[in-house]
């Protein structure tokens, strides 16, 4: 499987102690599979593009985008 990298690393707060980097399509997956915020239409659609994109079927733009929106809706993006 070929990486398919965000043009912009995603920095998200997890906890008060945690913090991570987001850089792939497939650290975002997987971040969501074990998602530590809310799981609202924002999560679902993240969830969603990212595997579209892992399976060629939309960006990876629109899949960092979705992922952005996701952590943005569950409170866990750092500015």
């Amino acid at each position: 499987m070929s990486e398919k990298t965000f043009a912009t690393p995603i920095h998200l707060k997890l906890s008060s102690k945690r913090q991570t980097v987001v850089r792939t399509v497939w650290e975002a997956l997987e971040l969501l599979r074990q998602w530590p915020g809310r799981r609202g239409r924002e999560y679902r659609a993240a969830l969603q593009r990212c595997l579209d994109a892992l399976d060629g079927l939309t960006s990876v733009n629109r899949a960092s985008q979705c992922f952005t929106a996701a952590a943005r809706e569950s409170g866990l993006l750092l500015a």
